[in-house]
C-alpha cells in the first residue's frame, strides 16, 4: 500500500497531462525527426564501415541537441513556466 493518498479526480493542474500537450509542437518534432535522421545515418555508417558516415552521424547528433534547446528557448515548445506552476496551493495535482 503506497503513503501517499490516491486523487480523488483526475488531476487538471499546470502538470497535469492534458496540460503538457502530448509533444504537439514543432520543438518536439523537430527533434525527432533529426534524431531519427541521425540514428540512419549512424547505423549506415556502421553497416558500410564508413568514417566520414560517422563523423557526419555525430555531426547531426550535436545540431539536434542544439535545435532542440534552441527552440524551446524560443518558445516553440508546448509547456511554460506561469503562474501556478509550483507545489504550493496545487491540491488537484496532488501535492499537499
Amino acid at each position: 500500500m503506497s503513503k501517499h493518498p490516491r486523487l480523488s479526480h483526475p488531476p487538471t493542474g499546470p502538470h497535469s497531462v492534458e496540460e503538457l500537450g502530448h509533444a504537439q509542437n514543432p520543438a518536439w518534432w523537430t527533434v525527432m525527426s533529426l534524431g531519427i535522421l541521425a540514428g540512419i545515418v549512424g547505423t549506415w555508417a556502421v553497416l558500410a564501415l564508413s568514417m566520414t558516415l560517422g563523423i557526419v552521424a555525430g555531426v547531426l547528433v550535436v545540431v539536434t541537441i542544439v535545435v532542440g534547446v534552441l527552440m524551446s528557448k524560443m518558445g516553440m515548445g508546448n509547456y511554460t513556466y506561469g503562474k501556478g506552476d509550483t507545489a504550493s496551493g496545487s491540491p488537484s495535482v496532488g501535492i499537499k
